[in-house]
């Protein structure tokens, strides 16, 4: 017959866990968040995929018709600077003589002047665009800004996404460099530790 000191009743609480199953127990709750978070990544990996292609093929669109666009613009310009151009040169050899009277050499010189400012205009507004064309921004070619701006503007929904998976991108990277950080202390402390015990035990 067993010792009825040693029976325990239902009202009896169970035994304290020792501190090697705690430890287990903590263990185990730290793989199992590690192993949410990595599949956490590997599922926002799978979701940022087609949300960066999807962005830059849109972009790549933007860019193509804005290009578009500004070679357009350089054409029209230029075929506009070759007319005024040749408007000058007529107007410079119907040049009054002498023996015109002033007022119309006055005329003249007016309308000369009219013409050289609308060739300056046109030159300047040239150098504009060329300069959008071939020219650089703070991040990326002026062109290329353009059209972030204008696809930005006309697909809000697609830009909010991709600014959410660049901002769990930089936050990821964070995270990474933040870890790798500790890991690296940690090794440190170890060395230092077992360097000062292996001090101890020489002397």
């Amino acid at each position: 017959m067993k010792n009825p000191a040693f029976r325990r009743d239902s009202n009896t609480p169970a035994p304290i866990r020792s501190g090697r199953t705690a430890a287990a127990t903590s263990g185990g709750e730290e793989l199992l968040e590690a192993a949410q978070e990595i599949e956490r990544e590997q599922q926002a990996g799978l979701e940022a995929t087609p949300i960066e292609q999807t962005y830059q093929e849109a972009l790549a669109i933007y860019v193509q018709s804005k290009f578009s666009q500004v070679e357009h613009i350089e054409d029209r310009l230029e075929n506009l600077i070759d007319r005024q151009q040749a408007r000058l040169q007529q107007a410079q050899a119907g040049k009054p003589g002498f023996l015109a009277r002033p007022g119309t050499r006055q005329a003249w010189q007016t309308n000369q002047a009219q013409q050289q400012a609308r060739l300056q205009v046109l030159h300047t507004r040239l150098e504009v665009v060329r300069e959008i064309k071939d020219g650089m921004g703070f991040h990326a070619p002026k062109i290329e800004e353009l059209a972030t701006r204008k696809m930005r503007a006309e697909r809000p929904d697609l830009a909010s996404d991709w600014d959410s998976m660049r901002e769990a991108a930089r936050r990821h990277q964070a995270l990474t460099r933040k870890q790798e950080r500790e890991r690296k202390q940690a090794q440190e402390q170890r060395m230092g530790r077992s360097q000062s015990l292996g001090l101890s035990r020489t002397v």
